[in-house]
């Protein structure tokens, strides 16, 4: 049976509830867990996660930890703080397709949902990737005007969808229920490019997540959506403004368990601390750098050409907070010249402020070449480094450090221990590794986050 013949939602459903990843789309997803796991530690003492977990905290006593803390919470709350610690400090995974920080909002709610059925790793990692797959192919026909037109932040309102269905998942709900758990969250999504910079967009991961699980959970006990919450004529793809019509879902629907977007194009994890965009730009100037020897001192200015997408995206040429310096070229091309390889600790305000990045981000310049717009959005940069004794250096990178394909486990270890160690001992925090690491074969996901929960910070 084709999607012609049965409702868009019902074919998702059936997959959500009843697909099997194939080995490599479950090594794709540990690794993603991984990831997500070091960011979500690293972002627990964060400004917007303390807030939300106080309120979580404060509102919710449940069986599911909070990570980095001694916190429980009741699913909702805990998938809500644990989503936006992951997206606190923009370090957590994208995916081109969705143009979503997928992860962020589908691990919290997954693990969530686990720890309410005691469920396997292999079990999250199965709900992983089916809410990925959900999620590619709502962005394939939403995409690029729903994020790049209409405002729309995807890792919200696509991410809500995703996050629903890796609950769903977990929580064994069969196709019926699952197709509900798909409408509710279908009228839960949300999330706003207007609140890039601030701590709202974090909070929009963990708002995804919430509500996921909580589209899951009521699902699970009877409550119901319509049919055609998705692709009806007052539906999802219709309300946000869909760059293909709604129709359009069932032919992207149609490869569903056949073809495996997290194998064909996969999932970029970050190692840079800032927006996605930055990153090409950043290898380049970066490799420059260590190729040529030259300091911040030495340039008179560097110009930065991308896609048409990336300069609504960087949209702070001045910026004033670390939120709003991981969204400014000018900031992230000084201060890796004056600093090196961008860390978690570059966008602490003091370093904003220092006079060796503020003299240097005037001679940053930023501009769109349309060549660029034909490949994959947010990969493409060429970048010039004029320099004062009149040297010009330029390059070009395609994709950066980080892309499926170019990252090795030394750099996921890494990154994973530096971040983890913002939350934990050192100690603590290489056991958290070899935990997360097994992933695969753990019977209970709780020992997992059992790993991830002893801490230096108060909840």
């Amino acid at each position: 049976m084709t999607v012609a013949t049965r409702s868009v939602t019902a074919w998702m459903s059936e997959f959500v509830a009843t697909g099997i990843p194939p080995t490599g789309a479950r090594e794709r997803a540990a690794t993603a867990v991984c990831d997500t796991v070091g960011v979500m530690l690293a972002g627990a003492p964060e400004a917007a996660a303390t807030i939300v977990r106080a309120t979580a905290a404060a509102d919710s006593h449940g069986p599911c930890r909070i990570l980095g803390t001694a916190a429980r919470a009741g699913a909702n709350d805990a998938a809500l703080a644990n989503g936006v610690a992951a997206h606190a400090l923009d370090y957590d995974d994208m995916c081109f397709v969705s143009l979503a920080h997928p992860s962020c909002a589908l691990l919290p709610a997954a693990l969530a949902a686990a720890e309410l059925v005691h469920a396997s790793g292999r079990t999250l990692l199965d709900a992983y990737v089916v809410g990925f797959e959900i999620e590619c192919r709502l962005g394939a026909i939403m995409n690029p005007r729903h994020y790049h037109v209409r405002g729309w932040h995807c890792t919200s309102s696509i991410g809500t969808i995703g996050a629903a269905a890796a609950a769903a998942r977990v929580l064994g709900l069969n196709p019926s229920a699952t197709a509900h758990a798909l409408g509710i969250a279908a009228s839960s999504a949300c999330g706003l490019k207007e609140n890039i910079g601030a701590m709202v967009k974090p909070l929009h991961a963990g708002m995804a997540a919430r509500n996921g699980v909580m589209a899951a959970r009521l699902a699970r006990e009877g409550f119901t959506a319509s049919g055609q919450a998705i692709d009806g004529p007052q539906g999802y793809l219709t309300a946000m403004d869909s760059e293909q019509p709604a129709s359009a879902l069932a032919d992207a629907l149609d490869d569903l368990a056949a073809r495996w977007e997290i194998l064909d194009t996969g999932i970029t994890v970050k190692l840079y601390p800032s927006c996605a965009a930055t990153h090409p730009p950043l290898d380049v100037l970066l490799d420059l750098r260590r190729r040529h020897g030259f300091t911040a001192e030495d340039v008179e200015a560097i110009d930065v050409e991308v896609d048409s997408m990336t300069p609504r995206l960087l949209i702070h040429e001045r910026p004033s907070t670390g939120l709003e310096a991981k969204f400014s070229m000018p900031f992230c091309a000084a201060a890796a010249l004056v600093f090196g390889h961008p860390s978690i600790d570059t966008f602490d305000v003091p370093l904003i402020r220092d006079p060796r990045v503020q003299a240097l981000m005037p001679r940053v310049t930023l501009k769109a070449n349309a060549a660029f717009d034909s490949a994959a959005p947010l990969s493409q940069a060429q970048v010039t480094v004029r320099l004062r004794d009149g040297r010009t250096l330029a390059g070009r990178a395609d994709g950066a450090r980080g892309y499926p394909g170019r990252l090795n486990d030394e750099e996921l270890d890494g990154k994973f221990l530096a971040c983890a160690e913002r939350s934990l001992s050192p100690d603590a925090a290489r056991k958290a590794l070899a935990a997360v690491r097994d992933i695969d074969n753990v019977a209970t996901i709780d020992s997992l986050t059992a790993a991830c929960a002893t801490v230096q910070y108060a909840a």
